[in-house]
């Protein structure tokens, strides 16, 4: 813990300011709570608080530090490791699932579909999170993610394999989105990307090579590898979530009768409207009331102006006339329309809008302009880079990008701990990205071990800077009400960052390597033969012409990391327009909020006080 005289609250920040102290950090402190402070009384005015953020609140005087927090955070962290494990198999697991059916192309596709819905998500599950409860939502997931495996593992087809995929990364990002939540109701900004960083990422650490083992053991070219491989995780990740699920629920219950949740609530705790009133409202009128509070027309709107926008980057090659066929011309002012109807439905028509207004200050809009084009930067250059780094047999490649990121992530967490601090760790981190896309660039031109594990370390380093800088400032500019919200909008930009990156990746990728192909292997192939390389990795490996393989590949990989390093320099300028918000004991920047578990006797006291209120 901190020295209390380092830590200003707003009274004392403000105090030291008026006293003419020249202290660096208390100066900067000030400085900070000046800025948010008539911000958070004009928030306060506003808004009344969701009771699953109350109830979140509440867990905190129900839980303590004892071994119920203990066996929690156990939980979450053995579900993070499971989860971390199924991510590194599946995704080879996946390139042969399609290559089964001759169809690996397809993969640029799912990547654009799976992002995209994945993100989408995030806003229903922030909504459902702050309304009804974090376990409910992170039910939902569970159950969403262990169908679309089910579905994957049992395909006959690759299109039950892309609909699987889909809707197991609604699941997915429903897991990692609705966990890190939960870590976040439990931690203070000092600690918040510390704690970010050992739940998401830590696992990866041992998994990276654990995963390996898998892929060889259940053997991922075999008809049935790689539908076990699927299939197991559709078991172990129900089973590793279930106490943390149990204890939240069980939390959720204990604080009610307790009588926590008025003690957390202060009196400005909306009614969960999803649960409705049987005896007083219709059926009809119940499903209108909580239809309105999920604020359903704005997310479909946001899903179809999203996919009417991404949709035809993976037709343009298959479609006559490429992006000049009417049908994707007409998906394109689609488009447009609907996002302007969301924009005008959100701000100025919904009862209860997804992206309300308030949350759109100076540091959210940046971080999410940075995390926008981080991922369309990212997903151009890594959709395909799997499968090139695989028939070019750099097979180290694969181990130093999870492994790097993870590991710099955690030391991200520990100097924004010790600094307070995020903004120019984030700078230096999206400066560093820079050069690392550039050794990219250069390994595809002379590709060696050594060049590319440089450049995944470089890239890694810049990369979990950036991520935890945004994270963590996102959460720290709007109150607790908010958090979930803002945190599903930084998610809901990185997605569709991802998918136009995906997209275009894709549209690159299916259209340069074909035509490289034919050029070089026109004269010893038929064009069902081409087709055949062009479909399948495990093909294209086998084909004793592997130099000239390898060449088609590096005409598509060479434009899509040009671009991808051209788009990482943006970013530096958005890093440097955010507010530098001081990390210290608090929930967030802008309310009064402690952000740490009590102590056994204080919450024993609290809870005696609930109890006697009731």
């Amino acid at each position: 813990m901190d020295d209390p005289k380092t830590i200003q609250s707003p009274d004392n920040a403000n105090q030291a300011g008026a006293s003419g102290a020249q202290d660096p950090e208390k100066a900067s402190a000030t400085s900070e709570k000046v800025y948010v402070g008539a911000e958070a009384e004009a928030t306060r005015a506003q808004v009344e608080q969701d009771e699953g953020v109350t109830k979140a609140e509440a867990l905190l005087l129900v839980f303590g530090k004892g071994w119920k927090l203990w066996l929690l955070w156990a939980s979450i962290l053995l579900m993070e490791y499971v989860y971390s494990l199924a991510n590194g198999t599946t995704r080879t697991y996946v390139q042969y699932a399609t290559s089964s059916y001759s169809e690996h192309t397809i993969l640029g596709t799912i990547s654009v579909a799976t992002v995209l819905v994945g993100g989408l998500s995030s806003p229903f599950l922030a909504k459902l999170a702050d309304i009804a409860s974090r376990p409910v939502a992170l039910s939902i997931s569970v159950a969403l993610y262990t169908l679309g495996y089910i579905i994957v593992a049992a395909s006959k087809t690759v299109t039950a394999v892309a609909a699987g995929e889909v809707i197991y990364s609604i699941g997915s990002s429903g897991l990692y989105f609705v966990t890190g939540i939960i870590v976040s109701d439990m931690t203070s900004l000092q600690w918040r990307g510390f704690a970010y960083a050992v739940t998401g990422s830590a696992p990866w650490l041992i998994n990276t090579w654990v995963s390996t083992s898998i892929t060889t053991g259940i053997s991922a070219s075999t008809a049935d590898g790689w539908r076990w491989g699927f299939g197991m995780f559709a078991i172990m990740i129900p089973v590793t979530l279930t106490p943390a699920l149990f204890l939240l629920f069980w939390g959720d219950r204990k604080a009610k009768k307790l009588g926590a949740l008025s003690l957390a609530a202060s009196g400005h705790t909306r009614r969960n409207v999803l649960q409705g009133d049987a005896d007083s409202q219709p059926i009809l009128k119940r499903i209108l009331t909580s239809w309105n509070a999920m604020d359903g027309l704005g997310l479909l709107l946001i899903g179809f102006s999203c996919a009417m926008l991404l949709i035809p980057f993976t037709l343009s090659t298959t479609a006559k006339e490429g992006f000049r066929n009417p049908s994707l011309i007409a998906m394109f002012v689609v488009a447009g329309v609907l996002l302007i109807a969301t924009v005008a439905w959100e701000w100025k028509f919904a009862p209860h809008p997804t992206m309300p207004l308030r949350i759109w200050n100076r540091t959210v809009i940046f971080c999410a302009f940075m995390d926008g084009v981080y991922f369309l930067s990212s997903y151009l250059s890594t959709t395909y880079f799997n499968s090139w780094v695989f028939l070019s047999k750099y097979t180290y490649w694969s181990y130093t990008q999870p492994v790097a990121l993870c590991f710099f992530i955690i030391i991200a967490g520990i100097l924004q701990r010790y600094t307070h601090r995020y903004k120019y760790l984030q700078v230096f981190g999206l400066c560093v990205r820079v050069i690392g896309q550039g050794l990219q660039l250069l390994a595809v031109s002379r590709p060696t071990t050594a060049l590319l594990v440089l450049g995944q370390l470089v890239t890694s380093l810049g990369a979990a800077f950036q991520i935890v800088g945004s994270r963590v400032a996102v959460q720290a500019s709007v109150p607790h009400q908010d958090m979930a919200i803002a945190s599903a909008l930084l998610g809901l930009c990185s997605s569709i960052g991802g998918a136009v990156g995906s997209a275009v990746a894709a549209s690159v990728w299916n259209a340069e390597v074909p035509r490289a192909l034919a050029r070089l292997l026109g004269g010893v192939y038929d064009a069902d033969a081409l087709a055949g390389i062009f479909g399948s990795i495990v093909v294209a490996q086998a084909v004793p012409e592997h130099a000239q393989i390898v060449q088609a590949y590096d005409t598509a990989m060479r434009p899509l990391l040009i671009a991808a390093l051209v788009t990482a320099v943006p970013p530096i300028a958005a890093g440097l327009l955010t507010e530098d918000f001081y990390l210290g004991t608090r929930h967030n920047a802008i309310e009064d909020k402690e952000g740490a578990v009590r102590d056994a006797d204080e919450v024993a006291r609290l809870q005696k006080g609930a109890a006697g209120a009731v």
